[in-house]
């Protein structure tokens, strides 16, 4: 019984009975879980660093490596697959128009279409006209419609030309006619007078007054006028009227003597008495009637006329106007009834092209393969586009506008497709020669060149995965080979920069010590740290540009610091807040003033790339924590350090602990940690389980597996594997 609570005062024992008190069991959780995970992921990461360090290692001979002059070839690496650089792509060119489109019939793929099928029209693919030509029918239907509007419009636009022509007549006949009306009433030389500025009067009594005064003081103006005519017929009435006074006061004068020699009657004499006062009174009317002549009727019919002059100009000037209106609305009823015509017309015709289209013919002879999609069909099948299509070729399956259906390669000039990682992607131009090996013919080396880089990432891939940036990039392949085959597995090895005669190590030989670049000088009195200047890499070599000559040795691992200002260094950054877990200022990051930290150079390129200049460094794909040291680099008070920390600290820098992970976090670092041992190859991965395996996954002393690093080899040194020194690569 007394074992057995020892037993459950220990929060991490793994062998807690169950017979605990429930009181215990949650303050066991909470240490326990955080604990174990911590270990576990410090474990393996320590692993994976550790066994990559020693696989980089893998091929040297002892713990030194002889620099030398060599020919240092720098290449890109990526798989890919093999298509034809040009093909006659089949697409459905079928709008849904709120209706799925659907494969009715389609040639089995692998097909050969040969030149006669060419010339018999053969169809590759049927899809399902159903909806279009029940629509087609309905639009005819209108058609005949607008077809009928439009000659209603054309025969009124017609009339109404005429109309206008008619008008537009008749009203200059008006202006002519009132024109000779004024012209006869006052002649042509007064009415022309009159109507110089009548248009600008705006009180055409004014405008006619000192006309008719000039008349009255001068009638001779109106010669050859009617209002001339009837004013000498007033005045003929006058000297008439005075004439007939003057005989009847003779005969009344003659009759008076008669009379008193009783030759006439009282009777005859009162007659002409009559007489004379008739007189008197038909010229007193002739008077008046050319008074009333010249003040009232002649001022007046002279002004009528002109007024009927100038309306009938103004009336001309409103028929031109209506006339306008009415031929313009004439116009656009027409031009309206042939545009709804025409728009009509071009959707049957569109729709009649949209059901030709349903049936796809070949053009070319070739070898009928099914659309994969391409680039941005799945995208857009999976995005639920054209109608929802699956982006599947097949009989029934739902098709979208614009998906490749069949592709007919000319396998003539074939190219392999091949996605260069953003890292990689400014070393890589076209021009540039290559190589390409099948993976079904291993044993076949392909020459050829780059065409062409895209000059934006893969929009496929990136949203499948966001962080993931692809550049697709096409290499030509040279010559004709007739195993080739459209989709077969290629790698290609891009040649990017071939440098001659120049000194060079294993890339894991250089360190990078806060910003500088140096490697260990191996000398009698022992390693001589020396700053050097790199240039261009590849994964098994770099070049050093200054610093270290050739024919002197240099340590494979640069050993780890042990002095107490790098460690006391590295426990005070270990004490600070944590960003992420639980607040405070964030850690420096190697190489900035305040943090004294070390990085190793990795055991893949992360040094200068060609076409970089020396000195610059650029991590390929970093992984792992930002702050820490490498394990290889950690003295043994670190890893102790590092494994003694509070579990709420557990998860690095940047990271919350393991208890304060959320489910997401958690789910990150399986995701990187899975990654990781996914890019080992298998031999490496075994190496790891083993290793981890002897750990066992619990806390003991250093050196054991306790803090997740592996024990150096037997015989000292510096973690450095026994292994024979990789060889240079040659032309």
């Amino acid at each position: 019984m007394k074992h057995e609570k020892g037993n459950q005062a220990k929060p991490s024992s793994p062998s807690q009975p169950h017979q605990s008190k429930g009181a215990r069991r949650p303050r066991k959780r909470r240490w326990v879980i955080p604990l174990v995970f911590l270990v576990v992921v410090a474990g393996v990461s320590a692993l994976v660093a550790s066994i990559k360090l020693d696989a980089s290692a893998a091929g040297t001979s002892g713990n030194t490596f002889t620099a030398r002059r060599d020919d240092l070839i720098i290449t890109v690496t990526e798989g890919g697959s093999i298509r034809a650089h040009k093909s006659i792509e089949y697409r459905c060119e079928v709008e849904s128009r709120g209706a799925q489109v659907t494969i009715l019939d389609i040639v089995p793929p692998g097909t050969y279409v040969t030149e006669e099928d060419v010339r018999n029209g053969m169809a590759l693919v049927k899809l399902d006209s159903s909806a279009l030509e029940e629509q087609l029918e309905r639009e005819k239907m209108e058609l005949s419609g607008d077809q009928e509007n439009v000659t209603s419009a054309r025969e009124a636009y017609d009339i109404q030309v005429i109309q206008n022509e008619s008008d537009i007549a008749e009203g200059r006949l008006r202006v002519r006619f009132a024109l000779m009306d004024l012209q006869k009433y006052l002649g042509a030389e007064l009415a022309e007078r009159l109507t110089r500025d009548a248009n600008e009067a705006t009180d055409l009594t004014r405008h006619v007054s000192p006309f008719l005064a000039e008349v009255r003081d001068d009638p001779n103006l109106l010669d050859g006028s009617a209002a001339g005519q009837e004013l000498k017929r007033f005045n003929d009435d006058i000297v008439l009227a005075a004439g007939n006074l003057k005989n009847a006061q003779s005969r009344l004068a003659g009759t008076e003597k008669l009379y008193d020699a009783n030759y006439v009657s009282r009777l005859d004499l009162d007659g002409d008495r009559l007489t004379v006062t008739n007189r008197e009174f038909s010229a007193q009317n002739a008077v008046v009637n050319l008074d009333l002549f010249l003040r009232y009727d002649f001022p007046k019919n002279a002004e009528q006329n002109l007024s009927d002059y100038i309306e009938a100009g103004r009336r001309l000037e409103r028929t031109y106007a209506q006339c306008r209106s009415r031929l313009a609305q004439a116009q656009a009823r027409l031009a309206n009834a042939q545009e709804r015509f025409r728009a009509q017309q071009t959707r049957v015709n569109d729709l009649e092209q949209q059901i030709a289209n349903c049936t796809i013919r070949a053009k070319a002879p070739g070898l009928v393969i099914y659309g994969t999609g391409g680039s941005g069909d799945a995208f857009r099948a999976m995005r639920g586009r054209g109608g929802g299509g699956s982006g599947i070729i097949a009989e029934g399956e739902v098709v979208f506008q614009g998906q490749t259906l069949i592709s007919m390669p000319n396998t003539a000039a074939m190219v392999a497709e091949i996605g260069v990682h953003e890292t990689e992607v400014d070393k890589v131009s076209p021009g540039q020669p290559a190589t390409i090996v099948m993976d079904a013919f291993p044993d076949r080396v392909l020459h050829g060149e780059v065409l062409e880089v895209a000059p934006l990432p893969d929009q496929q891939r990136g949203w499948m995965n966001p962080d993931l940036k692809i550049y697709t990039t096409l290499v030509r392949i040279d010559g004709r080979h007739d195993f080739l085959r459209t989709r077969m597995s290629c790698k290609v090895e891009i040649l990017v920069r071939e440098l001659h005669d120049v000194v060079i190590v294993p890339i894991q030989v250089v360190a990078n010590r806060q910003g500088r670049k140096i490697c260990y000088v191996a000398t009698p009195q022992g390693p001589q740290e020396r700053e050097v200047e790199t240039g261009a890499f590849n994964d098994t070599f770099v070049q050093i540009v200054s610093g270290l000559e050739a024919g002197e040795e240099v340590l494979m691992n640069p050993p780890s610091i042990t002095e107490s200002g790098a460690a006391s260094s590295f426990r005070e950054r270990a004490q600070r807040p944590v960003p992420g877990a639980g607040g405070g200022t964030d850690a420096p990051s190697p190489g900035t003033p305040g943090g004294d930290a070390v990085e190793r150079a990795p055991d893949r390129p992360g040094l200068p790339g060609a076409g970089e200049g020396p000195g610059e460094t650029t991590p390929r794909r970093p992984r792992g924590g930002a702050d820490l040291p490498g394990a290889a680099e950690m003295t043994p008070e670190q890893r102790q350090q590092m494994m003694e920390r509070p579990p709420r600290q557990g998860g690095g820098p940047g990271m919350p602990g393991g208890a304060e992970m959320t489910p997401e976090q958690r789910q990150q670092m399986m995701e990187r940690m899975r990654r990781e041992v996914g890019e080992m190859t298998p031999e490496q991965r075994q190496q790891m389980m083993e290793r981890f395996q002897r750990q066992g996954g619990g806390r003991g002393p250093r050196g054991d597996g306790a803090s997740g690093q592996a024990a150096p080899p037997s015989g000292g040194g510096d973690a450095t594997p026994a292994t024979p020194a990789p060889t240079p690569p040659t032309n």
